[in-house]
């Protein structure tokens, strides 16, 4: 108890502080990639540090198309210079509707925003709502790094969003967390495909993360065929032959994982052990992090590998307790 009072009285109002004055200044880059598609980048000097060695995991962007439909929203640091874009496109006249593709803060940490200043209604996953509706406290480097974001009214997506020249398919691909969803413009052949890609050998996950439901997603998302994807941290794939390589990478690198988890369940003793064993690389930050990966070490363990070898395990798990009789 003491913890939130003292969480509340020396946190909230940083966190109000930042919204309007950010510590590092924030710059927005806009990108027409194809017509019809605004990509509007927000980062800072960190977040491009953390990026240079973390697969982009640090920054997210957001997707404005035919100037009415926003996916994902940012995190709530970018508040400020978010808002000066949206005026800057004209798209406050126009923008009635956002889609989350999940429910992580850097996804959707400026629905209310949106909402306020164009009167959106908000959309997720039927499994994200809650999430979205009502987010938890962050751990310490996601609320330094991000901001907390603030309640909004959000409704579960059909199966079907709508434009004036575009129609997206929803498509359920859990895995990076539950409720996870791609948008499939099934004409246009493209995959607004949230964080199902990222990058394709970012090792280490939060603990929502489920491997053998995310391999089941990306053969899913496959069997789309896009022509063009849009990945929710910035990178953007043009052709059916390069983002089919770039989704087989990401799908071989986890089946790769997953091979190696039951090929060393049985010999390991406890999940930390496992994961050196499954990721038995030998350097400075193997040494130091005890094999959980870099970004364990900033991140007190909570985005490690260790998450995605747990899931495995689980899966295995569940997989011998169906074959009891």
């Amino acid at each position: 108890m003491l913890g939130k009072w003292v969480r509340f009285l020396l946190w909230q109002p940083f966190a109000l502080t930042c919204r309007r004055f950010p510590l590092w200044p924030f710059r927005a880059t806009i990108t027409r990639p194809v017509e019809g598609v605004v990509c509007i980048r927000i980062d800072n000097a960190i977040t491009r540090f953390l990026s240079r060695f973390s697969g982009g995991y640090d920054y997210a962007v957001c997707y404005l198309i035919d100037g009415s439909l926003m996916i994902d929203t940012g995190f709530p640091w970018a508040r400020r210079r978010l808002r000066t874009a949206i005026f800057e496109l004209g798209a406050d006249r126009a923008l009635n509707t956002i889609v989350n593709t999940h429910y992580h803060e850097d996804h959707t940490g400026n629905n209310d925003l949106i909402a306020e200043i164009c009167g959106a209604r908000v959309l997720a996953h039927r499994d994200a709502v809650a999430e979205i509706r009502f987010p938890g406290e962050l751990a310490w480097y996601r609320s330094f790094l991000f901001g907390p974001p603030r309640v909004v009214e959000v409704s579960p997506i059909e199966g079907a969003v709508t434009t004036e020249r575009f129609q997206f398919q929803v498509v359920e691909t859990p895995g990076h967390c539950p409720g996870h969803i791609c948008l499939f413009e099934p004409h246009e052949k493209w995959l607004f495909s949230g964080d199902l890609y990222i990058a394709a050998e970012l090792d280490s996950q939060l603990g929502d993360a489920d491997g053998p439901k995310w391999i089941s997603s990306l053969e899913a998302a496959l069997k789309l065929k896009p022509e063009w994807m849009f990945d929710a941290h910035g990178s953007i794939f043009f052709g059916a032959g390069e983002v089919e390589r770039q989704l087989r990478c990401k799908l071989e690198f986890l089946i790769a994982i997953r091979d190696r988890v039951q090929r060393h369940a049985a010999s390991a003793q406890t999940i930390e052990q496992l994961t050196r064993k499954v990721f038995d690389r030998r350097d400075l930050a193997d040494w130091l992090s005890r094999g959980d990966g870099w970004l364990s070490l900033i991140s007190g363990s909570d985005f490690s590998r260790g998450n995605i070898v747990k899931s495995f395990v689980r899966d295995a798990s569940r997989a011998d307790a169906s074959r009891d009789p």
